[in-house]
């Protein structure tokens, strides 16, 4: 099951933004392949779960694709009809290069105002200095990155810059109300879940929708605060 899934035509949607009495409209109307699912452009079914949350699954239930590249699809639908919702046309597997010839290509891109930015999904491990040197491509290239990573990616990455964050900002001791999650200013990143509701879960204990999460980059409001990236 997952929230989000392309049109017959390829536009990105979110089972999330459509209001119910549309929902139950389009279940009753919408014919087999009006939909599709993101991990592999099967037919999706338009189904409701026991608490009322509306989602896309499998005619037959069944996936062969990866699991890792079913999250990683999955994502990329989220954040693509999360952009459509607040009106941004957001293009996906873009590639670019800085001014130094290094080359990168972002899982999701799109311009508001005077800003581009990519938005990278990562489902499986990547070192600490991997994430960086990524990051450093994108701000080469004038290009503001915002990561979106599994729990388990989430986790480990904060193992890793919790070591980094009280030797630079604290001196080396950790303050009595903690670091937050240790992030660093210049990685944001955050955790995706993509079960059933399709969540952005960040420092705090936090979370927002994903047309939230996108809507605090775009206004300035998903900030660094006390060792955390929070939305305001």
């Amino acid at each position: 099951m997952t929230q989000s899934a392309w049109t017959r035509e390829g536009a990105p949607v979110d089972a999330a933004l459509i209001p119910s009495e549309v929902w139950e409209a389009l279940k009753r109307s919408s014919e087999l392949g009006d939909f599709q699912m993101p991990c592999c452009k099967a037919p999706a079914v338009l189904k409701t779960s026991i608490n009322g949350l509306p989602f896309f699954a499998h005619l037959s239930d069944e996936c062969a694709t990866a699991p890792e590249t079913v999250w990683h699809k999955a994502g990329k639908a989220a954040v693509l009809a999360g952009l459509a919702d607040l009106g941004i046309t957001g293009r996906e597997e873009v590639p670019g290069q800085s001014a130094a010839g290094d080359k990168w290509e972002a899982d999701v891109l799109f311009s508001t105002g005077s800003r581009t930015i990519a938005i990278e999904l990562q489902r499986s491990y990547q070192h600490f200095r991997d994430f960086i040197r990524r990051q450093e491509r994108y701000a080469a290239s004038s290009v503001e990155c915002f990561w979106l990573v599994r729990q388990e990616n989430f986790v480990t990455l904060v193992k890793a810059t919790g070591q980094i964050h009280p030797k630079r900002y604290c001196g080396n001791v950790f303050p009595p109300g903690g670091i937050g999650t240790g992030s660093l200013p210049e990685l944001p990143v955050a955790m995706l879940v993509t079960d059933g509701s399709q969540r952005v879960a960040f420092g705090g204990l936090k979370s927002s929708t994903v047309p939230e999460w996108l809507a605090g980059i775009i206004r300035g409001d998903y900030q660094y605060r006390g060792g955390s990236w929070n939305l305001g």
